[in-house]
Protein backbone atom coordinates (compact mmCIF):
# COMPACT_ATOMS: atom_id res chain seq x y z
CA UNK A 1 0.00 0.00 0.00
CA UNK A 2 1.15 3.36 -1.09
CA UNK A 3 1.67 6.41 1.57
CA UNK A 4 1.87 10.35 1.33
CA UNK A 5 5.06 12.52 2.44
CA UNK A 6 4.08 16.28 2.97
CA UNK A 7 7.33 18.82 2.02
CA UNK A 8 7.01 22.13 1.26
CA UNK A 9 3.55 22.52 1.05
CA UNK A 10 3.04 19.76 -1.53
CA UNK A 11 1.74 16.40 -1.33
CA UNK A 12 4.00 13.43 -2.41
CA UNK A 13 2.35 9.69 -3.45
CA UNK A 14 4.50 6.96 -2.84
CA UNK A 15 3.64 3.49 -4.25
CA UNK A 16 5.22 0.38 -5.49
CA UNK A 17 4.57 -0.75 -9.26
CA UNK A 18 3.61 -4.47 -10.16
CA UNK A 19 7.02 -5.15 -10.36
CA UNK A 20 8.00 -3.82 -7.10
CA UNK A 21 9.54 -0.60 -7.75
CA UNK A 22 8.98 2.53 -5.84
CA UNK A 23 7.60 5.39 -7.39
CA UNK A 24 5.99 9.06 -6.74
CA UNK A 25 3.98 11.79 -7.73
CA UNK A 26 3.26 14.97 -6.47
CA UNK A 27 -0.25 16.85 -5.84
CA UNK A 28 -1.24 19.97 -4.57
CA UNK A 29 -4.21 18.37 -2.38
CA UNK A 30 -3.84 15.32 -0.33
CA UNK A 31 -7.15 14.69 -1.12
CA UNK A 32 -5.91 14.30 -4.79
CA UNK A 33 -2.73 12.56 -3.56
CA UNK A 34 -5.20 9.81 -1.86
CA UNK A 35 -7.36 9.35 -4.46
CA UNK A 36 -4.58 8.53 -6.93
CA UNK A 37 -2.92 6.16 -4.47
CA UNK A 38 -6.54 4.14 -4.25
CA UNK A 39 -6.84 4.38 -8.41
CA UNK A 40 -3.49 2.60 -8.65
CA UNK A 41 -4.14 -0.35 -6.01
CA UNK A 42 -7.46 -0.72 -8.20
CA UNK A 43 -5.95 -1.15 -11.38
CA UNK A 44 -2.78 -3.04 -9.88
CA UNK A 45 -5.44 -5.84 -8.69
CA UNK A 46 -7.35 -5.65 -11.76
CA UNK A 47 -4.16 -6.06 -13.80
CA UNK A 48 -4.80 -3.12 -15.66
CA UNK A 49 -1.86 -0.76 -13.75
CA UNK A 50 0.12 1.76 -16.56
CA UNK A 51 2.77 3.58 -15.09
CA UNK A 52 1.26 7.57 -15.03
CA UNK A 53 4.80 8.60 -15.32
CA UNK A 54 4.45 7.73 -19.02
CA UNK A 55 1.29 10.38 -19.59
CA UNK A 56 2.93 12.93 -17.97
CA UNK A 57 4.87 13.59 -21.48
CA UNK A 58 4.14 16.64 -23.32
CA UNK A 59 2.10 15.29 -26.46
CA UNK A 60 4.89 17.26 -28.54
CA UNK A 61 7.04 14.56 -27.23
CA UNK A 62 4.68 11.57 -27.96
CA UNK A 63 4.26 12.90 -31.65
CA UNK A 64 8.10 12.36 -32.10
CA UNK A 65 7.66 8.82 -31.10
CA UNK A 66 4.20 8.44 -32.97
CA UNK A 67 5.88 9.51 -35.89
CA UNK A 68 9.01 7.29 -35.54
CA UNK A 69 6.12 4.29 -34.76
CA UNK A 70 4.29 5.23 -38.44
CA UNK A 71 7.36 4.04 -40.36
CA UNK A 72 6.08 1.06 -41.58
CA UNK A 73 3.13 3.00 -43.40
CA UNK A 74 3.54 4.72 -46.38
CA UNK A 75 5.41 7.86 -47.04
CA UNK A 76 2.15 9.63 -48.28
CA UNK A 77 0.26 8.56 -44.78
CA UNK A 78 3.69 9.88 -42.93
CA UNK A 79 3.43 12.79 -44.63
CA UNK A 80 -0.24 13.32 -44.12
CA UNK A 81 0.71 13.23 -40.65
CA UNK A 82 3.83 14.73 -39.96
CA UNK A 83 1.70 17.93 -41.54
CA UNK A 84 -1.56 17.48 -39.57
CA UNK A 85 0.64 17.20 -36.29
CA UNK A 86 3.09 19.89 -36.94
CA UNK A 87 0.89 22.84 -38.72
CA UNK A 88 -2.47 21.85 -36.88
CA UNK A 89 -2.41 19.36 -33.51
CA UNK A 90 0.63 20.26 -31.84
CA UNK A 91 0.33 24.33 -32.30
CA UNK A 92 -2.87 24.25 -30.24
CA UNK A 93 -2.25 20.84 -28.05
CA UNK A 94 1.13 20.28 -27.55
CA UNK A 95 1.79 21.47 -24.47
CA UNK A 96 -0.89 19.46 -22.94
CA UNK A 97 0.59 16.38 -20.91
CA UNK A 98 -0.30 13.15 -22.88
CA UNK A 99 -2.27 11.86 -20.20
CA UNK A 100 -4.19 15.36 -19.15
CA UNK A 101 -5.64 16.79 -22.66
CA UNK A 102 -9.16 17.72 -21.18
CA UNK A 103 -11.89 16.01 -24.23
CA UNK A 104 -13.66 20.46 -24.07
CA UNK A 105 -10.57 21.49 -25.27
CA UNK A 106 -9.71 19.23 -28.45
CA UNK A 107 -13.62 20.25 -29.47
CA UNK A 108 -12.53 23.71 -28.37
CA UNK A 109 -9.44 23.67 -30.92
CA UNK A 110 -11.87 21.79 -33.94
CA UNK A 111 -14.60 24.98 -33.52
CA UNK A 112 -12.22 27.10 -33.40
CA UNK A 113 -10.70 25.60 -36.53
CA UNK A 114 -14.40 25.78 -38.67
CA UNK A 115 -14.64 29.16 -37.47
CA UNK A 116 -11.10 30.06 -39.17
CA UNK A 117 -12.31 29.08 -42.33
CA UNK A 118 -10.89 26.13 -41.86
CA UNK A 119 -12.82 23.24 -44.73
CA UNK A 120 -14.51 20.82 -42.05
CA UNK A 121 -13.00 18.03 -44.46
CA UNK A 122 -9.29 18.96 -43.41
CA UNK A 123 -10.48 19.71 -39.92
CA UNK A 124 -11.89 16.07 -39.56
CA UNK A 125 -8.66 15.08 -41.08
CA UNK A 126 -7.07 16.64 -38.37
CA UNK A 127 -9.36 14.96 -36.20
CA UNK A 128 -8.59 11.64 -37.55
CA UNK A 129 -4.70 12.35 -36.62
CA UNK A 130 -4.76 13.17 -33.28
CA UNK A 131 -7.15 10.15 -32.86
CA UNK A 132 -4.87 8.03 -34.38
CA UNK A 133 -1.79 9.60 -32.25
CA UNK A 134 -3.48 8.93 -29.15
CA UNK A 135 -5.11 5.59 -29.83
CA UNK A 136 -1.98 4.44 -30.34
CA UNK A 137 -0.56 5.55 -27.06
CA UNK A 138 -3.47 3.65 -25.78
CA UNK A 139 -2.58 0.34 -27.21
CA UNK A 140 0.91 1.18 -25.79
CA UNK A 141 -0.26 1.71 -22.48
CA UNK A 142 0.84 4.95 -22.06
CA UNK A 143 -2.57 6.06 -21.39
CA UNK A 144 -5.50 4.43 -20.32
CA UNK A 145 -8.24 5.66 -22.80
CA UNK A 146 -8.54 7.76 -25.50
CA UNK A 147 -10.36 11.39 -24.75
CA UNK A 148 -11.15 11.81 -28.46
CA UNK A 149 -13.90 8.89 -27.59
CA UNK A 150 -15.92 11.71 -25.53
CA UNK A 151 -15.54 14.64 -28.87
CA UNK A 152 -17.90 15.11 -31.20
CA UNK A 153 -16.08 15.21 -34.72
CA UNK A 154 -17.11 18.12 -37.37
CA UNK A 155 -20.00 16.53 -39.58
CA UNK A 156 -18.47 16.90 -43.26
CA UNK A 157 -21.13 17.75 -45.96
CA UNK A 158 -21.14 15.29 -48.53
CA UNK A 159 -20.44 16.63 -51.80
CA UNK A 160 -22.53 16.26 -54.69
CA UNK A 161 -21.67 13.82 -57.29
CA UNK A 162 -21.81 15.57 -61.28
CA UNK A 163 -22.43 13.21 -63.82
CA UNK A 164 -21.52 14.75 -67.47
CA UNK A 165 -23.55 13.56 -70.03
CA UNK A 166 -21.55 12.48 -73.41
CA UNK A 167 -21.69 16.13 -74.77
CA UNK A 168 -20.72 17.60 -71.88
CA UNK A 169 -17.82 15.05 -71.81
CA UNK A 170 -16.96 15.66 -75.32
CA UNK A 171 -17.50 19.63 -74.90
CA UNK A 172 -14.65 19.46 -71.55
CA UNK A 173 -12.45 17.45 -73.46
CA UNK A 174 -12.58 19.17 -76.29
CA UNK A 175 -12.00 22.60 -74.91
CA UNK A 176 -8.21 21.43 -73.67
CA UNK A 177 -5.61 21.85 -75.48
CA UNK A 178 -3.96 18.79 -77.54
CA UNK A 179 -1.91 17.81 -75.34
CA UNK A 180 -4.30 16.76 -72.69
CA UNK A 181 -7.15 16.41 -74.55
CA UNK A 182 -6.42 12.60 -74.39
CA UNK A 183 -6.23 12.59 -70.64
CA UNK A 184 -9.78 13.20 -70.43
CA UNK A 185 -11.04 11.26 -73.01
CA UNK A 186 -9.25 8.44 -70.96
CA UNK A 187 -10.31 9.55 -67.99
CA UNK A 188 -14.17 9.77 -68.57
CA UNK A 189 -14.10 6.24 -70.90
CA UNK A 190 -11.76 4.45 -68.30
CA UNK A 191 -13.15 5.53 -64.67
CA UNK A 192 -9.51 5.68 -64.00
CA UNK A 193 -8.59 7.67 -60.91
CA UNK A 194 -6.18 10.67 -61.64
CA UNK A 195 -3.43 9.14 -59.39
CA UNK A 196 -3.39 5.82 -61.78
CA UNK A 197 -3.86 8.00 -65.29
CA UNK A 198 -0.97 10.28 -64.33
CA UNK A 199 1.31 7.25 -63.49
CA UNK A 200 0.46 5.29 -66.83
CA UNK A 201 3.06 3.63 -68.29
CA UNK A 202 3.30 3.17 -72.17
CA UNK A 203 3.68 -0.91 -71.33
CA UNK A 204 0.29 -0.93 -69.61
CA UNK A 205 -1.74 0.36 -72.47
CA UNK A 206 -2.39 -2.15 -75.53
CA UNK A 207 -3.66 0.34 -78.41
CA UNK A 208 -4.88 -3.14 -80.58
CA UNK A 209 -6.47 -4.90 -77.82
CA UNK A 210 -7.40 -1.72 -76.54
CA UNK A 211 -6.89 -2.62 -72.89
CA UNK A 212 -5.38 -0.41 -70.08
CA UNK A 213 -3.83 -2.88 -67.31
CA UNK A 214 -3.79 -0.62 -63.87
CA UNK A 215 -1.52 -1.58 -61.41
CA UNK A 216 -0.14 1.32 -59.67
CA UNK A 217 -0.60 5.13 -59.37
CA UNK A 218 1.88 7.88 -58.67
CA UNK A 219 1.78 10.31 -55.59
CA UNK A 220 2.97 13.37 -55.25
CA UNK A 221 4.03 14.27 -51.93
CA UNK A 222 4.93 17.94 -50.27
CA UNK A 223 8.50 17.44 -50.47
CA UNK A 224 8.21 17.24 -54.24
CA UNK A 225 9.04 14.06 -54.64
CA UNK A 226 7.39 11.54 -56.70
CA UNK A 227 6.11 7.97 -55.36
CA UNK A 228 4.92 4.90 -57.36
CA UNK A 229 2.64 2.75 -55.17
CA UNK A 230 0.83 0.01 -55.40
CA UNK A 231 -2.95 0.99 -56.14
CA UNK A 232 -5.31 1.86 -53.35
CA UNK A 233 -6.55 -1.48 -52.97
CA UNK A 234 -5.90 -5.21 -54.48
CA UNK A 235 -8.92 -4.63 -56.48
CA UNK A 236 -7.66 -1.87 -58.05
CA UNK A 237 -4.98 -3.63 -59.84
CA UNK A 238 -7.78 -4.21 -63.00
CA UNK A 239 -7.62 -4.46 -67.06
CA UNK A 240 -10.09 -2.18 -68.58
CA UNK A 241 -10.95 -2.21 -72.23
CA UNK A 242 -11.57 1.44 -73.95
CA UNK A 243 -13.60 2.01 -76.88
CA UNK A 244 -12.39 2.04 -80.25
CA UNK A 245 -12.32 5.93 -80.25
CA UNK A 246 -10.43 6.80 -77.25
CA UNK A 247 -7.94 3.69 -78.38
CA UNK A 248 -7.62 5.89 -81.73
CA UNK A 249 -7.65 9.35 -79.48
CA UNK A 250 -4.73 7.73 -77.60
CA UNK A 251 -2.48 6.29 -80.10
CA UNK A 252 -2.44 9.72 -81.58
CA UNK A 253 -1.42 11.25 -78.10
CA UNK A 254 1.49 8.16 -77.87
CA UNK A 255 2.69 9.11 -80.86
CA UNK A 256 3.34 13.08 -79.87
CA UNK A 257 3.41 13.01 -76.36
CA UNK A 258 4.01 10.27 -74.56
CA UNK A 259 7.21 9.65 -73.42
CA UNK A 260 9.47 6.93 -75.14
CA UNK A 261 10.31 3.24 -74.19
CA UNK A 262 8.02 1.38 -72.34
CA UNK A 263 8.62 2.82 -69.38
CA UNK A 264 7.87 6.09 -70.17
CA UNK A 265 4.67 8.07 -68.60
CA UNK A 266 1.50 8.34 -71.41
CA UNK A 267 0.61 11.76 -69.75
CA UNK A 268 3.71 13.70 -69.14
CA UNK A 269 4.06 17.49 -68.68
CA UNK A 270 5.66 19.58 -71.38
CA UNK A 271 9.20 19.05 -69.24
CA UNK A 272 8.74 15.08 -69.92
CA UNK A 273 8.04 15.09 -65.58
CA UNK A 274 4.27 13.71 -64.10
CA UNK A 275 1.79 16.23 -63.95
CA UNK A 276 1.22 18.49 -61.15
CA UNK A 277 -2.23 18.48 -59.55
CA UNK A 278 -2.18 22.24 -58.80
CA UNK A 279 -0.27 23.24 -62.15
CA UNK A 280 -2.95 21.20 -64.04
CA UNK A 281 -5.82 22.21 -62.39
CA UNK A 282 -5.08 26.18 -62.73
CA UNK A 283 -3.58 25.99 -66.45
CA UNK A 284 -5.60 23.64 -67.99
CA UNK A 285 -8.73 21.98 -66.22
CA UNK A 286 -10.25 25.54 -64.82
CA UNK A 287 -9.60 27.19 -68.04
CA UNK A 288 -11.57 24.16 -69.99
CA UNK A 289 -14.28 24.28 -67.60
CA UNK A 290 -14.75 28.01 -68.39
CA UNK A 291 -14.18 27.86 -72.36
CA UNK A 292 -16.75 24.73 -71.90
CA UNK A 293 -19.18 25.66 -69.24
CA UNK A 294 -19.25 22.68 -67.75
CA UNK A 295 -18.21 22.66 -64.53
CA UNK A 296 -17.12 19.57 -62.47
CA UNK A 297 -14.18 17.91 -60.09
CA UNK A 298 -12.01 15.88 -61.90
CA UNK A 299 -13.09 12.99 -60.13
CA UNK A 300 -16.22 13.74 -61.12
CA UNK A 301 -15.32 12.33 -64.49
CA UNK A 302 -14.73 9.01 -62.98
CA UNK A 303 -18.55 9.22 -61.44
CA UNK A 304 -19.80 10.00 -64.83
CA UNK A 305 -17.93 7.10 -66.36
CA UNK A 306 -20.06 5.03 -63.83
CA UNK A 307 -23.43 7.17 -65.16
CA UNK A 308 -22.92 6.55 -68.93
CA UNK A 309 -21.73 2.76 -68.42
CA UNK A 310 -24.85 2.38 -66.20
CA UNK A 311 -26.68 4.37 -68.74
CA UNK A 312 -25.87 1.57 -71.53
CA UNK A 313 -27.09 -1.14 -69.34
CA UNK A 314 -23.61 -2.38 -67.77
CA UNK A 315 -24.27 -4.33 -65.06
CA UNK A 316 -23.21 -4.04 -61.43
CA UNK A 317 -20.83 -6.24 -60.81
CA UNK A 318 -19.26 -5.05 -64.83
CA UNK A 319 -18.63 -1.26 -62.69
CA UNK A 320 -17.30 -2.90 -59.75
CA UNK A 321 -14.55 -4.35 -61.65
CA UNK A 322 -13.93 -1.72 -64.07
CA UNK A 323 -13.88 0.90 -61.28
CA UNK A 324 -11.31 -1.10 -59.03
CA UNK A 325 -14.30 -0.99 -56.25
CA UNK A 326 -13.44 -3.73 -53.45
CA UNK A 327 -16.35 -4.96 -53.68
CA UNK A 328 -20.03 -4.62 -54.89
CA UNK A 329 -21.22 -3.32 -51.68
CA UNK A 330 -19.08 -0.42 -52.40
CA UNK A 331 -20.10 -0.08 -55.66
CA UNK A 332 -24.34 -0.13 -54.69
CA UNK A 333 -23.22 2.21 -51.74
CA UNK A 334 -21.97 5.18 -53.93
CA UNK A 335 -24.28 4.63 -57.03
CA UNK A 336 -27.26 2.49 -56.52
CA UNK A 337 -29.30 5.38 -57.31
CA UNK A 338 -28.10 5.13 -60.74
CA UNK A 339 -29.70 1.46 -60.87
CA UNK A 340 -33.19 2.05 -60.63
CA UNK A 341 -34.22 -0.41 -63.30
CA UNK A 342 -32.67 -3.24 -61.00
CA UNK A 343 -36.02 -2.49 -59.00
CA UNK A 344 -38.24 -2.40 -61.98
CA UNK A 345 -37.03 -5.44 -63.07
CA UNK A 346 -37.57 -7.59 -59.49
CA UNK A 347 -40.70 -5.73 -59.72
CA UNK A 348 -41.46 -6.85 -63.36
CA UNK A 349 -39.88 -10.32 -62.57
CA UNK A 350 -42.47 -10.63 -59.31
CA UNK A 351 -45.35 -9.76 -61.20
CA UNK A 352 -44.67 -12.54 -63.77
CA UNK A 353 -44.17 -15.04 -61.60
CA UNK A 354 -47.01 -13.93 -59.18
CA UNK A 355 -49.05 -14.03 -62.48
CA UNK A 356 -48.15 -17.53 -63.42
CA UNK A 357 -48.55 -19.14 -59.53
CA UNK A 358 -52.49 -17.38 -59.27
CA UNK A 359 -53.18 -18.37 -62.95
CA UNK A 360 -52.15 -22.17 -61.47
CA UNK A 361 -53.90 -21.75 -58.08
CA UNK A 362 -57.05 -20.64 -60.47
CA UNK A 363 -56.56 -23.86 -62.45
CA UNK A 364 -56.03 -26.45 -59.87
CA UNK A 365 -59.35 -24.73 -57.87
CA UNK A 366 -61.23 -25.31 -60.98
CA UNK A 367 -60.09 -28.74 -61.74
CA UNK A 368 -60.62 -29.59 -57.84
CA UNK A 369 -64.39 -27.96 -58.43
CA UNK A 370 -65.13 -30.19 -61.78
CA UNK A 371 -63.32 -33.97 -60.12
CA UNK A 372 -65.45 -33.24 -56.86
CA UNK A 373 -68.93 -33.59 -59.87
Amino acid sequence: MGYIQKQRGKYRARYRDPLGRVTSTTFDRKADAQRFLAEMETEKARGNWIDPRHAAIPLAHWADEFLLLARRLSPSTQETYRRDLNKYVLPALGSYRLGAIPPDEIENWLNDEIEAGIAPSSVHRHYRTLRRMLQVAVDKQKIVSNPCDRVEPPRVPKREMVFLDWKQAVDLAEAHTDRYRALIYLAVDSGMRWSELIGLRRSKLDIRARKVRVTEQLIHLETGEWLRKETKTPASVRSITISSVTAQIMAHHLERYAAPGPDGLVFPNRAGNPIAAASFWNNHFARAQRASGVSCRFHDLRHSSVALATAGGAHPKAIQARMGHSSINVTLDRYGHLFPELDEAIAASFAEQLSAARSNHETKVVHAAFGDR
